[in-house]
């Protein structure tokens, strides 16, 4: 059998839709920011098997650990610890640096340093918490943090997740159910006044032979927040007319340019080559619809193409990812991520979701880098 921990960071591809911040976001990426993350958190990966080791799932079935590592799941093996952690650090370098040109622009380098430490209840059912500290070496005129190189932290979220809770007959594909919570531990999510948020989905995974792994990942996601858009205080420069609608009292004005999420789906389909116990190549296609508290009703003021209702956003996410793991608990990865609206600014046309051909010094694609570390 395959061991589980050479796909790691696989794993974290699995995670790039929603890896750092408790809150979905709306789709659109400030410039300059670093492409959020695409899929389910990355779980920590337990401790790696053997080459020759597998695990039996609910079933009886025996399943390479290589499949439950790369969903998530838990390892059905006698763990020496009920405890498990995975650290990562990534290293990414936008597109945005390379844009011929000088005007158009725009260099990143940023860095996450992520933790996600797991308590496995029973060999198919844990808990796992999930941090990072984010950050921009560079700095530029979108750069989106309020100062030099500084440090962001993300939204602090909590895991439920059953692995291989029923396997479909004749079909064989695994099914395995999570929730997850989050705390508003970023300064995006204050921002925003986002109280917690909620998410609730399932993977359905499919092994064929050895080497092929098939998974679908399916979340939705509510949060609950103060306000239907951002607000500004603590004596921040904002226009708000006195007693006016955008005047809240108390100096906190509302921040008309952006409304934050109510809810969101999120789709992603995951397809994995297991070259050998050292090597495995990774691709995903993702797709996350949100929709916004308000819902705004077509008047004389509205553009021609404007549409009335309730704001609704789609974005893409794209990821193709070569993992190595030549230790048992210590590993590396180099893979090429893309976050980006599903449109492009005129709205006439679909972006390339695995690569920004259209806006590239907005740094919507990135390449990274990865060193990570699990027991």
């Amino acid at each position: 059998m395959i061991k589980a921990s050479k796909t790691i960071a696989a794993l974290v591809i699995s995670c790039f839709a929603s890896v750092a911040i408790a809150q979905e976001p709306a789709p659109a990426v400030d410039p300059g920011a670093a492409p959020a993350a695409a899929t389910e958190p990355a779980p920590a990966k337990g401790d790696a098997a053997k080459a020759s080791e597998a695990s039996k799932n609910g079933n009886g079935d025996e399943i390479p650990e290589a499949v439950l590592a790369l969903t998530g799941g838990a390892s059905t093996a006698k763990r020496k610890t009920p405890f498990g952690v995975n650290v990562l650090l990534e290293q990414s370098l936008g597109i945005g640096t390379f844009v011929a040109d000088k005007y158009g622009r725009n260099p990143y380098y940023g860095y996450t340093l992520q933790i996600r430490p797991r308590y496995y209840f029973t060999n198919h059912f844990f808990a796992e918490l999930a941090f990072a500290l984010t950050g921009e070496l560079t700095t530029s005129y979108t750069t989106s943090t309020t100062s030099k190189r500084q440090v962001m932290p993300t939204d602090l979220t909590l895991l439920l997740k059953y692995s291989n809770a029923y396997k479909i007959p004749v079909l064989g594909i695994n099914i395995s159910p999570f929730v997850r919570l989050g705390a508003p531990t970023s300064y995006e999510s204050r921002y925003r006044n986002l109280y917690l948020s909620t998410a609730a989905g399932f993977n359905l995974t499919r092994m064929f032979g050895q080497h092929v792994l098939v998974d679908y990942l399916f979340r939705f996601n509510k949060n609950w927040n103060k306000t239907a858009q951002p607000t500004i205080s603590g004596g921040q420069i904002a226009l708000s007319r006195r007693r006016g609608a955008e005047d809240l009292g108390g100096g906190e004005v509302i921040n008309g340019l952006d409304n934050n999420t109510s809810f969101s789906v999120y789709n992603a389909l995951t397809g994995s080559f297991i070259i050998n116990d050292q090597w495995s190549i990774t691709l995903q296609l993702a797709l996350q619809s949100s929709w916004t508290y308000l819902s705004i009703p077509k008047d004389q003021f509205s553009a021609p193409d404007a549409k009335a209702g309730r704001g609704q956003r789609d974005k893409t996410f794209g990821v193709l990812d070569l993992t190595y793991q030549p230790w048992e608990n210590f590993g590396f990865s180099l893979g090429l991520s893309s976050a980006q609206p599903a449109k492009t600014a005129d709205n006439k046309s679909f972006r390339f979701p695995f690569f920004d051909f259209s806006s590239e010094g907005n740094n919507y694609t990135t390449v990274y880098f990865d060193i990570f570390a699990n027991y």
